[in-house]
């Protein structure tokens, strides 16, 4: 049987290999790789905080009038507001984020409106992540 796949907004984090998460796959079509989700529900709950995350970064990117970003400045949300989204849970993973599924379920449980995150206190981790850092 064949399993079903969703959209994951964090399958290039997952890919580049700073972030796990439980219910990730790869797919391959062709020559290109992509990631996918396994489980519907977390998959809807990820896309959630992203957009919540996205939403709220304008100011900290200075992207108020801007639809399209770049590939850094979604880099910068994802990385940046999960690693924020990590340290507001009280975890420690340093630079890495070990289990994006049960980061999502951490979040959901404190916040059931996401929009009662403390996006403010993402803000400064959003703004310094950097996807490579210079030597």
């Amino acid at each position: 049987m064949i399993q079903p796949h969703f959209t994951c907004p964090f399958s290039h984090l997952i890919l580049s290999g700073r972030c796990a998460c439980q219910f990730s796959a790869k797919d391959c079509v062709a020559e290109k790789e992509f990631g996918s989700c396994l489980n519907h529900d977390n998959s809807s709950l990820c896309q959630s905080i992203y957009y919540h995350l996205r939403d709220n970064s304008n100011f900290a990117l200075k992207t108020h009038h801007t639809n399209n970003l770049s590939v850094g400045q979604q880099s910068k949300i994802k990385m940046g507001g999960l690693l924020g989204l990590q340290e507001l849970m009280g975890v420690d993973n340093g630079d890495k984020i070990d289990d994006i599924a049960n980061l999502s379920k951490k979040i959901s449980t404190t916040y059931a409106d996401l929009n009662d995150i403390p996006f403010s206190k993402l803000m400064p981790r959003i703004s310094k992540f950097k996807f490579r850092k210079k030597p």
